[in-house]
């Protein structure tokens, strides 16, 4: 059954499977279905229907009717559409915080070392020579590391004098993690092998998690996504298992050598 012409292409709705898994379309779509059925009991009140649409408001720096309507304009959307986008979305919101607010404190116990966040400076190159001879630069305090890493780093901290951070202790690579750990601010590391490179790091400040009302929500973020990945995952692949006779083959050749 022919579904939409465009530009003289007619698609019909037994392609719509195989076309919204081209355009990466079917893993959202699909989230949202499982999310329904998990969400088709859960009734938020008027007042949290109202609180949560005033906090979209104040998110999108939407002030007046004038700046909704533009908004919604530049999103294709109406009144009712995002009416209705809220709604469901306010129920996505109850049901993470009906699965896994009584879990926040347990997560963040076992994971706060990961959850620290610290600020280091980095020295990144290619021969242990040369790290070598920067160290004793830095230890006789001949040059400083936003000089020598601006002029000889290897890496995205030559634009930044050598500073990376705050970034939690769990997106660290881990061999520098596992220094910055037992690092005091201002502590020096000799040179060491990183994964073909040669680094030298010092530990410029700690900053400890705290759980707050952001970390909180960050940490039930994180185990919702975790979850709703189990569910969808599986159901994503049954689908793409059944419609293969029917995708669409033209594709970007990856078997050349670029280098």
């Amino acid at each position: 059954m022919k579904w939409i012409d465009i530009n003289s292409w007619t698609i019909d709705t037994q392609d719509i499977p195989a076309l919204l898994d081209r355009y990466n379309l079917l893993p959202s779509l699909i989230r949202s279905l499982v999310e329904s059925t998990f969400t088709s009991d859960i009734k938020p009140d008027k007042e949290e229907q109202l609180e949560f649409y005033n906090q979209f408001l104040k998110t999108q720096s939407l002030n007046n009717k004038e700046d909704l309507d533009k908004w919604l304009k530049s999103k294709a959307l109406d009144e009712q559409r995002i009416s209705i986008m809220l709604f469901d979305k306010l129920k996505v919101q109850k049901l993470k915080n009906k699965m896994f607010d009584g879990k926040v404190d347990q997560i963040f116990l076992k994971d706060k070392e990961f959850l620290d966040r610290v600020t280091y400076s980095l020295l990144r190159v290619k021969t242990q020579q040369e790290a070598e001879e920067f160290y004793l630069q830095l230890s006789d305090d001949e040059a400083s590391f936003a000089e020598l890493s601006s002029k000889f780093s290897k890496g995205m901290e030559k634009n930044l004098n050598g500073l990376i951070g705050p970034i939690p202790l769990g997106e660290t690579n881990p061999e520098i993690a596992e220094r910055l750990k037992v690092s005091k601010p201002g502590q020096l590391w000799p040179p060491f092998s990183c994964q073909g490179w040669w680094l030298i790091i010092r530990l410029e400040k700690n900053l400890p998690a705290v759980l707050d009302d952001k970390m909180r929500e960050n940490i039930k973020n994180m185990m919702y996504e975790e979850w709703i990945n189990s569910q969808i995952f599986p159901l994503i692949n049954q689908l793409r298992n059944t419609n293969k006779k029917s995708e669409v083959t033209d594709e970007l050749s990856l078997d050349k050598d670029y280098s």
